[in-house]
């Protein structure tokens, strides 16, 4: 016997994603979020698979992947998302390469301006 799916209220999903409820709706509204269940008194409810694609999308957002190549893709099959988290793993290392070159400047100027004031 399977166990029975989990699901989280809307305050829930608020506090387990730090999304607020207007971006829950948004998200809904533009097929970012897709299929989200209803209880018997038409609230919604949120299932675990749920939650960690908000998490995910909130990660990537946060990267600067805009909300737009979201849309459709939370019922993906795997091949294609496989390909789209390949492609953001791939942005997210040039991202990586970029800050660790922008601190290597900072370091040095950082170290210019000490070695001129004598600190």
């Amino acid at each position: 016997m399977d166990a029975e799916e989990v699901y989280y209220s809307t305050r829930q999903t608020i506090e387990l994603t730090g999304l607020s409820k207007d971006t829950l709706r948004y998200y809904e509204k533009i097929g970012v979020l897709q299929h989200i269940a209803r209880d018997v008194n038409n609230y919604r409810k949120y299932a675990g698979e749920d939650i960690e694609w908000l998490i995910l999308i909130k990660h990537l957002r946060a990267i600067g992947i805009e909300t737009a190549e979201f849309i459709g893709k939370q019922h993906a099959g795997d091949a294609e998302r496989l390909d789209y988290l390949e492609k953001h793993k791939l942005k997210i290392e040039h991202n990586i390469e970029q800050l660790r070159q922008t601190r290597d400047i900072v370091n040095g100027k950082i170290a210019f301006l000490k070695s001129r004031s004598g600190s």
